[in-house]
C-alpha cells in the first residue's frame, strides 16, 4: 500500500493581519486537498516564530489591516532568508492584499516615507488618491486563460518591474493601479493579488493549481488531482462573473 500524500501548510502572521477571508482561504486549500485524501496540517506561524524553509509545501498570508503593517513586516524579516529560499525553491506562496505589498519591494502609505519591504516581488506600491473597490475578474495566463473572479479592495498604487508578470488580465475592475488593466503579480509560483474575497473558494482550479503545485516541488513529479463536483464553486464564481 502506498503512503498517502502529504503537505504542509504555513500560514503567516494570522495574529496580526488576519481577515475573515484568510481562514476561508486556508480550509477551501486543506478541504479540496483532504477530498482528494491528501493529508493537510495547518501551521499557524504567529509572531516571534521562526521558520524552517523546508518544512512547508505552501506559504499564504494575507490581511487587510494596514495599521498592522509594520509589525507583520518585522517578522517577515526576521524570516526573511527561508521565505526567499522558499521562493526560489518554487514552493507556491500566496500573497493576498496586505501580504501582497509586504511581499515587494516596499511600499509607501499616504504622505509617509517609503518602507523597504521584502523584495520577492519586483513591484512598487505607493498609496493614491483613489480607492478601488468592487467586483473584478480577468484571465490568468497560467491557468489555461481561465477567468478569475474577486473582490478588489485596496488604496495602494502598485507597479510591476522587470521579470514581473500580472497574476490576471483585467475584464474588469481597476487592478494594481488603474491604469494598466493587470491585477495582482507572478514571479514562478509566487502569486500577490489585491482579491481580498475567499478567493480560493470562488476560483477553484486556482485552489486546485496551488495544491497541485505543492504536490510537484515536493515529490519531484506530476501528480494527478482527483477530479471533483465542483458545481457550486462554479455557480459561485459564474454568478460573481456576471456581476457588474
Amino acid at each position: 500500500m502506498s503512503q498517502p500524500l502529504k503537505l504542509k501548510i504555513a500560514y503567516l502572521y494570522p495574529d496580526i493581519l488576519q481577515s475573515l477571508c484568510d481562514e476561508a482561504n486556508v480550509q477551501t486549500f486543506v478541504t479540496r486537498a483532504k477530498w482528494r485524501d491528501i493529508n493537510v496540517q495547518v501551521s499557524y506561524v504567529r509572531a516571534n516564530e521562526k521558520i524552517q524553509s523546508s518544512k512547508y509545501d505552501f506559504y499564504y498570508i494575507g490581511g487587510s489591516n494596514i495599521i498592522n503593517l509594520e509589525d507583520a513586516l518585522f517578522q517577515l524579516k526576521q524570516n526573511e532568508l527561508e521565505l526567499k529560499t522558499a521562493a526560489i525553491a518554487n514552493v507556491p506562496i500566496l500573497a493576498v492584499n496586505c501580504g501582497y505589498l509586504l511581499f515587494g519591494n516596499f511600499y509607501q502609505l499616504y504622505n509617509q516615507s517609503q518602507i523597504e519591504a521584502l523584495g520577492i516581488l519586483n513591484i512598487d506600491s505607493i498609496a493614491g488618491k483613489n480607492h478601488f473597490w468592487g467586483n473584478a475578474s480577468g484571465v490568468c495566463e497560467f491557468l489555461k486563460n481561465k477567468t478569475v473572479v474577486g473582490f478588489e479592495n485596496h488604496g495602494i498604487l502598485s507597479y510591476l518591474k522587470e521579470g514581473v508578470a500580472p497574476f490576471l488580465t483585467l475584464h474588469k475592475g481597476k487592478g494594481n493601479n488603474g491604469r494598466d488593466k493587470t491585477e495582482g503579480a507572478r514571479v514562478n509560483n509566487v502569486i500577490g493579488t489585491y482579491m481580498t474575497n475567499p478567493i480560493l473558494a470562488q476560483n477553484p482550479h486556482l485552489c486546485d493549481f496551488l495544491i497541485a503545485t505543492a504536490l510537484k516541488v515536493k515529490y519531484k513529479c506530476r501528480i494527478p488531482l482527483t477530479p471533483l463536483c465542483d458545481d457550486i464553486e462554479w455557480y459561485s464564481h459564474n454568478y460573481m462573473l456576471d456581476l457588474k
